[in-house]
């Protein structure tokens, strides 16, 4: 047999235990609070946030969600942002462990204003924890 005929007859083979995986799951409903201070740890009020999906379902649904329902941070520094559960799902190639080919998966990036200036800002699930931000003084 010809070397190239071999190659190609294995690759057939191989190609046929590769697996597409379609997969469903459902990202739950989730509540963030952050809280907002100076340098000097008294609670910074007024902060606002603007977050913005990646184009992947349900991305954008969820940051229009939050825009809507947000209040700026309280006089306690405290902003609470909050989404419902969506259903969610995808495909991926599977070849034994190894996997390729699988959809982007949804983010939401959120960026925090205080008087005009981004202090804060990065994905969504980085706040998954009440988290606390030092707020800079402004010039």
């Amino acid at each position: 047999m010809k070397p190239k005929f071999i190659l190609i007859t294995s690759i057939f083979m191989l190609s046929g235990c590769v697996a597409t995986v379609t997969w469903d799951g459902f990202t739950p409903s989730k509540s963030y609070q952050i809280t907002f201070k100076d340098q000097d740890e008294n609670p910074v009020s007024g902060v606002s946030a603007s977050c913005s999906g990646n184009g992947v379902w349900p991305s954008e649904k969820i940051a229009q969600e939050i825009n809507e329902a947000y209040k700026e941070s309280d006089p306690t520094g405290l902003l609470k942002l909050s989404h419902s559960g969506y259903e969610v799902g995808g495909t991926y190639n599977e070849f034994g462990p190894l996997t390729w080919g699988g959809n982007e998966h949804w983010k939401v990036y959120c960026k925090f204003i205080h008087r005009g200036s981004i202090i804060k800002s990065g994905e969504l699930t980085e706040f998954n924890q009440p988290v606390e931000i030092t707020v800079p003084k402004l010039i």
